[in-house]
């Protein structure tokens, strides 16, 4: 009987976690999505890599006024601020720390790598959250002179 029940703990042990990746990437994904900064043919200097750092310590620290400024102008043409709050404090991914590690660029548009840290609630009995880091990589276009982050969606 123990056999049977450690067997049936490893298996759930098992969906639990191949759930909360998949809740992990997914919101990840529809999360948080752009960044560029400056390497070969970006110019600027260290200007994107500042802003996209900035625009991480924004949201980390709440300060969805100051993040929402780094978005682009066609999403905050499309996405009011308040909608904006809404859906960062819905999301089910709550990220404690980013830190820029680097970028590729392409003329105006920059590829930014970050590696984060995040919690997930857990929706398995018995795992209250779920706590991991993991590289991400974000969109960064510069237009009129200044970089802004680009959103998947």
């Amino acid at each position: 009987m123990s056999e049977l029940k450690l067997k049936c703990s490893k298996q759930r042990r098992g969906h639990a976690m191949a759930i909360l990746r998949a809740l992990g990437l997914s919101a990840l994904g529809a999360v948080f999505l752009a960044g560029c900064a400056t390497t070969s043919g970006g110019g600027g200097g260290g200007t994107l890599g500042k802003r996209a750092q900035e625009r991480w310590d924004a949201l980390l620290a709440g300060d969805f006024d100051t993040a929402y400024e780094y978005y682009s102008p066609g999403f905050r043409s499309s996405h009011s601020r308040g909608d904006f709050e809404v859906m960062m404090r819905l999301r089910k991914v709550q990220f404690t720390n980013a830190k820029y590690t680097d970028q590729d660029c392409e003329g105006d548009r920059c590829t930014v790598s970050f590696d984060v840290g995040y919690r997930i609630a857990s929706p398995v009995p018995g795992l209250d959250t779920w706590e991991s880091t993991q590289k991400l990589e974000e969109t960064w276009i510069r237009t009129q002179g200044q970089w802004w982050f680009l959103p998947d969606s």
